[in-house]
């Protein structure tokens, strides 16, 4: 093999071996580009996961600040409720301070009743001649009854 052939051997084999690095040389900076932009999405999801935690962390301080909202209406709501006085009670306190006893009246309801406001007046005069205490407490459930059948109302 002379100097020439020797030199042009070389050269085809140097050749080969540039087109490969060029080659590789391509591809790398094909990867190092994919690797920017993965770093990019990378990085565009940590701030929307800082995003959304930031989100989180007001939304666990709002539930907070409104389950401590909760509790203190639920407290003056107790408070209200245990202050609260109907208008009987208001009635019957009245009436204890100049001295009366006071009366409980409860409506009677209509579909309570089956009778007639003259047989519930024969059953009260019954119970008056027997138990006065009784006849008392049944005039009180069904005074409007026995009026009626008295013609007062």
């Amino acid at each position: 093999m002379t100097i020439e052939e020797r030199l042009n051997s070389l050269k085809e084999a140097f050749t080969g071996k540039a087109a490969e690095a060029e080659a590789s040389s391509v591809e790398l900076a094909a990867s190092k580009e994919a690797l920017v932009a993965k770093d990019a999405e990378l990085a565009e999801s940590a701030s929307q996961v800082a995003y959304a935690s930031g989100a989180i962390e007001k939304m666990a301080a709002k539930i907070v600040e409104l389950e401590g909202a909760i509790a203190e209406a639920a407290k003056k709501y107790t408070a209200l409720e245990a202050s609260f006085q109907t208008a009987g009670k208001k009635a019957a306190s009245i009436a204890a301070s100049v001295g009366v006893d006071p009366v409980e009246v409860s409506p009677v309801e209509a579909s309570t009743s089956s009778k007639t406001p003259d047989e519930i007046a024969q059953e009260w005069a019954l119970l008056k001649k027997s138990d006065p205490k009784a006849a008392q407490k049944f005039y009180d459930l069904n005074k409007s009854a026995l009026l009626q059948a008295a013609g007062i109302r």
